[in-house]
Formats: structure tokens, sequence, C-alpha cells
């Protein structure tokens, strides 16, 4: 790639998050202009609410608890809003999303509320994860580096040295060669890690490895949940791990690696709580000083933790936030890298000499609300189509051998199941629910139709009630249902399951992404006399769908529209094989 080919292609990043800036700001536009009741059903309003306490917290953040009666789950924690009155939602005070359940609401807000309720929490557009990421490729224009050549093929790929060390040796055969490869790369290392196949713990292998060869990684990931999982894992290896985010993203567990934890419970916590315990004393006079005092203490206590921290872990959105005072790393891991947008791993490229980047290009890829091509192909897959060696791990830990054979195709047959796992069964069940791990529920025919929401979204009315009772059903033959998890590709579909199932887990194709259960029941929703299929057709999806079962797999359907993906009939083809082709008239 010529010098001039290289500024193209970050040129073409840049118009690409202009584009998606420009899609954002279209959606934030009509959200704007919807009345707040059309806001609440569009999942991007919490109201009416009332105020229950506003409490001045450390460090000048001021937290906001409210209550309301049947709330949604349309936010998740983190998330950027605004509290207003109802009577002008926007024009209220900044802050982010807590969290909340059906009834109450906690929010970390800049400044406390003033005025009368009721209150409205509306989404709030963020564009400064976009501004950052148009900043790190600007500066990519100006800064060469051998990392930096080789990401825009500046430099040819090359064979890197497999570098052998003990901190491997637990691995199995394909995880310590895929690992030994991509430690070996001085610039760029790939890993190729397929559902099941023990991802996290080959990473967390390499994170102890760095370490003992002088270095502090990152460890960094999109998700919070992927970022959860490798520093448990990097931890249980016997690694310091500092966790840092926004404390309501962090899974329960991984609550006690992160900064916030380890500060309240260090050594400075008897100063940080002496100091608290002054400022519910302290007059108009000398509070400013005490807050100062607890500043100062903060400070203090956050430097000697992340002096002596051997990795740190975070969002790749946190190194925009989290990462300006850390130290430059030689070396960042990043997993689930097929689902990053492209400009996000720039923030990181910038800062580092070597990027080990980790995923599954036959998985969902990144979310791009412009659905522009430059951000919807990830560098990973763009590195793995330029040679850049991708070795993959063949052994899976996760599915039966049915399962696994339904999914070892989109892998060209290399994915094979570890004997631990290769005769997992369910629990005997009553008919048809037994005999073959992979079910399909037929429902061509019966009148099943997708419905459209003012949103966009489908929701098939249908197939809900078949979801009720097959889940009635399991429940009925002895499957307790926290081992059971109902996924569908659709929003709309996935808010009614959840309001007739709340005690169910459940989640769209794309959030369920890196989980897995002993069941998955799926609504596939899509069933229209044009066979129209959307982004259903995507062969991605229906692998994410299949691979979150360990034991047994349920897909609820109309075979006659699906069946125009040569994936989809293949699964429906697999389960008739297989005795587990089932027509819904049956059931009826």
């Amino acid at each position: 790639m010529s010098n001039d080919d290289q500024y193209s292609h970050l040129t073409r990043l840049i118009a690409a998050l202009d584009a998606e800036r420009d899609a954002l700001v279209r959606e934030d536009a009509a959200l704007r202009a919807m009345s707040v009741p059309q806001r609440v059903a569009a999942g991007a309003a919490l109201s009416p609410l009332d105020i229950v306490t506003t409490e001045h917290r450390s460090r000048s953040r001021v937290n906001v608890l409210l209550r309301g009666k049947n709330l949604h789950d349309g936010f998740s924690p983190g998330e950027p809003v605004i509290l207003g009155p109802v009577g002008r939602p926007d024009g209220g005070v900044h802050g982010r999303f807590e969290g909340g359940d059906d009834v109450t609401v906690e929010l970390r807000v800049e400044v406390a509320p003033e005025g009368k309720g009721p209150w409205a929490v509306v989404r709030r557009l963020d564009l400064s994860l976009l501004e950052a990421q148009k900043g790190a490729l600007q500066r990519a224009m100006l800064k060469a580096s051998p990392l930096r050549a080789l990401l825009l093929g500046h430099e040819a790929p090359y064979k890197p040295d497999p570098l052998e060390h003990p901190a491997l040796s637990g691995l199995d055969p394909a995880q310590r060669r895929a690992a030994e490869i991509a430690l070996g790369a001085t610039e760029i290392g790939l890993l190729h890690g397929p559902p099941g196949t023990g991802k996290t713990q080959t990473l967390a292998a390499m994170l102890v490895a760095l370490v003992d060869l002088g270095e502090r990684p990152w460890a960094l990931a999109d998700s919070n949940a992927a970022v959860d999982q490798l520093a448990l894992r990097a931890s249980a290896a016997g690694l310091d791990v500092v966790r840092l985010g926004v404390s309501a993203r962090v899974g329960s567990a991984a609550l006690p690696l992160t900064l916030e934890h380890r500060i309240l419970n260090g050594p400075r916590a008897a100063v940080l709580q002496t100091l608290r315990r002054d400022r519910t004393r302290a007059g108009p006079d000398t509070i400013r000083e005490v807050d100062d005092a607890i500043r100062e203490e903060w400070q203090a206590a956050k430097r000697e933790i992340l002096t002596n921290a051997q990795v740190i872990a975070m969002t790749l959105a946190s190194v925009q936030t989290r990462g300006a005072d850390l130290p430059n790393p030689r070396t960042a891991i990043i997993d689930e890298a097929s689902q990053v947008q492209e400009p996000s791993i720039w923030l990181v490229a910038g800062r580092v000499k070597r990027l080990i980047l980790a995923g599954d290009p036959q998985q969902l890829g990144p979310v791009v609300k412009s659905q522009h091509p430059a951000l919807e192909r990830s560098l990973l897959s763009r590195l793995v189509d330029a040679g850049f060696q991708f070795p993959m791990l063949t052994t899976q830990y996760r599915m039966c051998q049915a399962i696994n054979d339904a999914v070892s195709p989109t892998y060209e047959g290399h994915l094979i199941a570890h004997a631990s796992v290769a005769d997992r069964v369910i629990e005997a069940l009553a008919p048809p629910w037994t005999d073959t791990p992979i079910r399909f529920l037929d429902t061509a025919g019966m009148g099943f139709e997708e419905e459209r929401e003012d949103s966009g979204s489908l929701h098939n009315p249908g197939e809900l009630d078949f979801i009720t009772r097959i889940l009635g059903e399991l429940a009925a033959g002895g499957i307790a249902l926290d081992r059971v998890a109902v996924v569908t590709p659709y929003s709309a579909q996935l808010a009614r399951i959840r309001e007739r199932h709340p005690n169910v887990e459940s989640g769209t194709v794309n959030a369920f992404q890196g989980r897995e259960k002993d069941v998955i029941l799926a609504s596939f929703v899509r069933s229209n006399a044009a066979q129209e299929l959307g982004f259903v057709h995507d062969p991605r999806r229906l692998n994410v769908t299949i691979s979150r079962a360990r034991k047994l797999f349920i897909g609820v359907g109309d075979a006659g529209t699906l069946g125009v993906s040569k994936p989809m009939q293949e699964l429906i083809d697999r389960a008739a094989n297989g005795g587990g082709y089932i027509s819904g008239w049956e059931l009826a």
C-alpha cells in the first residue's frame, strides 16, 4: 500500500465516522421530536418518575434515586442520559445511568436537579467517543511507526518465530501453538477463537507470560462482560489486575478488581472514611477544604494502585476516558476484536508497540448505525485477508457433539468437541423435547405472521405463544429455567418475551454473543409471503445463535420463510435428519 493509499484508508475511516455521526444525530433528532410517552414506548425514556433521594458523594459526584412504575430495561449502566422535568426533558441535567429495576432508577449526574417533578430520564447523544476516534486517526496520519506500517499495509505480513514460555504449558496443543505464534509477533499477533474453544483462558496465559517477560500489558475488549472475564481469568492466574471502568457496568464477580473497590478497601480507606465523616459536619466555609482533601487522598491511592498493577483491564471506550493518566504499555491484548469498529483500535494503536487481536470473524461484526462498509468490516478481518497468520483454536469445551457438528462446517470442519463435552445430554424430558440435541419447531402455514412496530423492529405473537408453551414443558420436565435462555434477533420480540417471562434470561442475538446456556430457545420471528429475512439472512447471526447452547438447541420459526437462507435450511434439515423436526400443527 503506497503512502497515498495509507492516507486514503485513514481518510475513508474518518469519512465513515462522519457518516456514523450524522446517523446518530438524525436518530437523536427523531427521538427529540417525540413526546415523552412516545419515547417511553420506543425504549428511549423512563417516565414519570419522582425523586426519592439526592446524595452528594466523593469526587463531586451526585447520585439521584428515582421511583416509578412498570419501568422498562432499555437503558444500560453507564449510558449517557438527561434528567429533566416531563415538560422539558431535554433541558435537564446531564448524567449517566447507574442501574435500576421495574420501579427504581439510579443516576449519576453532574449537578443536583432543581425544581418539581414528575421527572423523565431520556437518552442523551454523546459523540465524545467518535471525536476521540477521529483524533486518533488524524494523529496516525502524522506519526509513523512499525506497527502503523503493518496496519496500513506499507510493510508486508511476516511469519513470526513462535515464542515458547512455561506459562503456556497448561494449554491444549492448538491453544499453545496459537499463543506462541501471537506472542512471537513483534507488532501484530492474531488469534482465532471459535465459540467454546478457551480463548479467554489462552489470553490469560499469554498475559502471565508477558508479565513474566517484564511487561505491564493492557487487557481490552469492546464489551464490559468480555473485559470482566479476561480480568478474572488473569487474576485467578495470580496476576495483580486492576479493572478500570464505571462500577455499575462491571459484573459483581469482577467488582473486587475495580479501582474504586480497591481504594475503598485499601490502606487509605480509613483516612477517606474519616474525611467523609468530616464532610457531613463541615460548614459552608470548610466544606471545599474537606472536598480538596478527599480528592487528594483519592488521587494518591489511585496512583499507588496503578503503579503496582501488573495488568490494566478496561473497555476500548475507557482508553479514551480512563487511560489518559496511564503509561503506555508495550503490548495490548484486545479480545472480541472481530466485533470492534476499526477506529476504536486506533485509539490504542497510537500508544503501543504491539497489538494482539483475538476474535472470530464467523461471529457478528461491529454494530454500525450508518451501515458504512468501512466500519462494518473489523480490523481483524482486514488483517486476516491481508495474509497475517491467524492460528485457530480447534477444540471446543462447550457444545455436545450434535451441536458441534452443526457449527463445525462454518470452520471448514476443523472444530471438534472435547471428550468431556461430546456426550453431554439434557436430562430426560417428555417427547418431543428428547432424543436429539437439535430441535426445530416449524410454524409454516399457521398464520404466525411477523408484525412491525413503529420503531421498525419486528415481533411475532404466534411464536411468542409457542415459546411460552415450550418453557412450560421444559419446566414441567424438571429443567430449571435458570439453565435456559431465550434469544431472538429483534428487540421488539425480546421486549415481549421479557414482559411475559421476566424470570427467564433472554436477549438479542447480538447481546448474547459470548454467553452460553444448557438450553437455548431461539425465536427467529421472520414469517412473510415475500420470504424476506433482513439481517436474519446473515450466517454469522445463525452461528452465534446455535453456538450458545451446551446441550439442547430449540429453534422456532417459519421454515417456508427461513428456508431461503442456505445455512438456515441446513439447520432445519439437520434437525429433521436427527428426528428433531416438529410441525407446529402437532403442538397446536
